[in-house]
């Protein structure tokens, strides 16, 4: 519930009657896969090691993932660091799921050459989403926004994660690579 600014800031904010907000300019709505993937266990590398050892890294992991992302339709959306999130079009789930799963061995190998224990996660939901041109003015960037991005961040913590939405996009074949958890239900790729 959003709440207002000032004297009475706890208090909800009007809802108030009327058209639902319009999208900001140069987006829309679209149905789309969302991946996250975050190398972990982070901070204690990158609080112990050289700062360059690890900015050097880092330029790896990010050519690593479009290398391996991109071909398979998944755009990236944003690095962060350790981190990033890529979007891909339904139809080409498939192919940028196990995309992302083979990116998650090879970040891995390319962190111990580097002499860093540390894995990928990756997190990935199918589902509605705002996409489009976010920023201040003149800074603008293709970013998305919404509920399913929020569940993609939260699926896991450990290894590849599917939501069940992402799950159905796979083919049967797809499907024996992973290996159902409940509470909440995921799937996750087997060893």
């Amino acid at each position: 519930m959003p709440y207002r600014k000032g004297p009475a800031m706890c208090e909800p904010a009007s809802q108030g009657g009327g058209a639902p907000p319009a999208l900001p300019p140069n987006c829309q709505l679209e149905t789309l896969g969302v991946a996250f993937f975050d190398l972990s266990p982070i901070p204690q590398w990158t609080s112990s090691e050289a700062d360059a050892r690890v900015a050097s890294f880092f330029v790896e992991f990010y050519r690593l993932a479009a290398e391996h992302l991109e071909p398979a339709g998944a755009r990236i959306v944003k690095l962060m660091g350790d981190a990033g999130l890529a979007t891909f079009a339904k139809e080409s789930a498939e192919d940028a799921i196990f995309a992302l799963c083979d990116f998650a061995s090879v970040a891995r190998r390319a962190a111990r050459d580097a002499g860093l224990d540390t894995y990928l996660a990756v997190n990935v939901h199918v589902g509605p989403v705002v996409a489009g041109d976010f920023g201040p003015p003149g800074a603008e960037r293709y970013d998305v926004v919404g509920k399913t991005v929020n569940v993609a961040a939260r699926l896991g913590r450990r290894g590849i994660t599917l939501s069940p939405q992402a799950f159905r996009c796979l083919s049967p074949e797809g499907r024996e690579r992973f290996q159902k958890i409940t509470r909440p239900i995921v799937y996750q790729l087997r060893d």
